[in-house]
């Protein structure tokens, strides 16, 4: 019977040891200011094709083996330092394996270095921006994976190597570029209004709270009243930036079905948390969050910028959560926060194909690393043919962005949306510098 439970005990605390290094893995993936008070089309049209280009990875040969070695020299004993518990067993991309070559393809497949511009190389902006995992001071890692990119770019340099990329022109069928996508998504800069939305899908989550459909929740089993100081209780972190310094307020999209199960613990930063007992609801409903049993105000003055941090942690389970709002505007409309921000872009590629044409897309800022792209339409008077569409982001292309490659099809007259999927395009530079535009391997008249 001893060693029965002996084996238990160990069974559980191995199992113990893989979960903590599992949730230690996980960078925040949150979402970032957005404004809620515009959706339109855009007046943005291109009036001719490019001859801007994607990159596309050349590292071969020759170029490989000295960008290899310059990598095992540079990067590689970082990741294997400080990344080997996660990305280097079972976490993508597993750029901290022992293997220099799978450990350097890992970065390079997975476009995480950019030689042209290093500090924006996701390897930097993990630990910059997202302080994912750091090892002590984030700017001080951030500062030296970027110095071991520039060693590793400086040894390709003096060897005459390829950096990896290669901006030929392949072809002319490239709409001209948006205005940047914040110009895009917000002409009247009406999101620097102080007002930022999260979704729940965007937060960071630990165990026994979970993700359900676009709701986050600890499932009801009867248990009740964790403590804010437990080390057990389900938590949600959203990392988020402020436009600028102020005193803000915090709402939530909420279902609270009933007295037992209507409360959470919510804390900004590494302040106080808040005893937040939720009005019972009827369905999801907003709600403001407040502080204890008697409702008091829970105002929180954040400074201006990023990687500000909210967390929500379970105080009662069953409480269902499913979007946030932070706010300085004492007169927002909740109800019309619906959604993130979207806009639909238009590409005039009359002169692509002969006759008159547009290319359109709807565009959305997903969260703090991403963009969602969806409802891919060609309009015109004339049947088109068009094949292996790829997004652009200030010129380059990431395989990564792949979904509509697959398109494959020739439109009717009128308007025909070329593919019903929607496509997470990562952002490269960010809102305020990023710009898309298109191309197609096929775009001509039948």
């Amino acid at each position: 019977m001893g060693q029965t439970t002996n084996r238990i005990v160990m069974t559980i605390l191995f199992l113990g040891t893989i979960l903590v290094s599992f949730n230690h893995c996980i960078g925040p993936v949150d979402s970032s200011k957005t404004s809620l008070k515009y959706t339109g089309q855009s007046n943005s049209t291109s009036q001719a094709p490019t001859t801007n280009s994607p990159t596309t990875p050349t590292t071969g040969g020759n170029d490989k083996a000295v960008s290899i070695q310059a990598f095992s020299q540079t990067m590689h004993p970082i990741t294997q330092a400080r990344c080997v518990n996660c990305h280097g067993s079972f976490q993508q991309p597993l750029h901290a394996v022992a293997d220099a070559t799978q450990a350097h393809d890992a970065v390079i497949d997975a476009f995480k270095v950019n030689f042209d511009n290093i500090p924006s190389s996701r390897m930097v902006a993990k630990l910059r921006d997202e302080s994912h995992n750091c090892w002590s001071n984030c700017a001080d890692d951030a500062d030296e994976m970027e110095r071991a990119i520039e060693d590793w770019k400086a040894i390709l340099d003096q060897n005459g190597a390829s950096t990896g990329t290669d901006t030929t022109p392949t072809t002319a069928l490239i709409t001209n570029e948006s205005l940047s996508l914040d110009q895009e998504l917000d002409p009247d800069r009406a999101m620097n209004n102080g007002t930022i939305m999260l979704e729940a899908a965007s937060a960071m989550l630990t165990s026994p709270m979970v993700l359900n459909g676009d709701y986050m929740h600890v499932p009801d089993n009867g248990a009740l009243n964790n403590n804010s100081g437990s080390n057990t209780a389900g938590r949600a972190n959203f990392y988020f930036d402020t436009p600028y310094s102020a005193a803000y307020k915090i709402y939530a999209l909420v279902n609270a079905p009933s007295n037992n199960d209507n409360s959470f613990f919510v804390r900004v930063n590494n302040g106080n948390y808040a005893q937040w007992h939720v009005p019972v609801t009827s369905g999801f409903e907003w709600r403001e969050v407040t502080h204890t049993t008697n409702m008091s105000e829970f105002t929180n003055f954040i400074p201006v910028g990023n990687s500000h941090r909210l967390e929500v942690k379970q105080r009662e389970d069953g409480t269902q959560l499913q979007r946030v709002i932070i706010t300085d505007d004492p007169d927002i409309n909740l109800n019309e926060a619906s959604g993130n921000l979207t806009v639909t872009i238009t590409y005039d590629i009359s002169a692509l194909v002969g006759t008159s044409a547009t290319f359109s897309i709807d565009v959305q800022e997903y969260d703090s690393y991403s963009y969602k792209l969806s409802n891919p339409t060609i309009t015109s008077n004339a049947r088109i043919r068009v094949q292996n569409i790829k997004p652009l982001i200030n010129g380059s292309y990431n395989p990564q962005h792949a979904t509509y490659t697959l398109v494959d099809t020739t439109t009717n007259i009128g308007s025909t949306v070329l593919s019903p999927r929607a496509l997470l395009a990562l952002k490269d530079q960010g809102l305020m510098i990023d710009r898309l535009s298109f191309s197609f391997e096929v775009l001509t008249r039948n």
